[in-house]
């Protein structure tokens, strides 16, 4: 079968194509009107407070040998910002970013890693990386991936390698644990967005913990790296 013949829109009326497009135009403007008006305050902002609070914890305590995860020096991103840019450019759904948080939860449980301020990033973006690929049907290349972290393709790789390794290849989430767990994810989110609300009185809705909008087929490269 041809392309032409997998594509149906193609052989549609001019009219059904612009209104679809006029469509797709209206979406858009929506989508940018909730961003205007949606709290600063979000899931991406959750997450990072419940990771940096444990590498305070773990401040004081001696650190142990260098892993892969290790950087030279402290980003000069926050975790907080380095989540909405991998967010927005991944276009991950609110169940990618549940995972992910899992998957930490998991190295810090089973005590394979040391979270702090030197690893915190990096770790972070192998287990969105690997909650992207175990989670969603479509996705981007590693280098893609490599460039929205700020980090090089053959360092991307080594941080999923060692991931895996940490996690021993097992990615799976039980339905009924991921469950209770986003149900406290986006409790938490709620609660924390409402505080920040200016007006109490905002719809539950405009606080919607989805981190994007943007259609995950899109893999538009980012016209600025920041450095992990």
């Amino acid at each position: 079968m041809s392309s032409v013949a997998q594509q149906p829109w193609i052989h549609a009326p001019a009219s059904q194509r612009s209104n679809s497009t006029t469509s797709r135009r209206a979406r858009t403007a929506r989508t940018a009107r909730t961003a205007r008006t949606a709290p600063a305050f979000g899931l991406e902002d959750v997450m990072a407070q419940g990771i940096e609070a444990i590498a305070r914890m773990n401040a004081s305590l001696p650190r142990p040998a260098p892993t892969v995860f290790e950087s030279v020096v402290e980003s000069p991103i926050s975790l907080a910002g380095y989540l909405k840019r991998l967010c927005k450019y991944t276009a991950c759904s609110t169940n990618v970013l549940t995972c992910t948080l899992m998957y930490v939860d998991r190295l810090v449980v089973r005590r394979k890693i040391m979270l702090h301020t030197r690893n915190l990033h990096r770790v972070v973006l192998a287990c969105l990386v690997a909650a992207i690929k175990y989670s969603d049907d479509h996705f981007c290349s590693n280098a893609y991936y490599a460039r929205v972290g700020g980090v090089s393709l053959r360092e991307l790789n080594r941080l999923e390698v060692a991931l895996l390794s940490m996690l021993d290849f097992d990615l799976y989430v039980d339905e009924e644990h991921f469950k209770l767990y986003r149900a406290e994810v986006v409790r938490t989110t709620l609660q924390a967005c409402h505080s920040d609300c200016d007006s109490c009185h905002l719809a539950k809705t405009s606080c919607d913990p989805e981190p994007c909008d943007q259609p995950s087929s899109a893999c538009a490269a980012p016209t600025t790296v920041v450095r992990s």
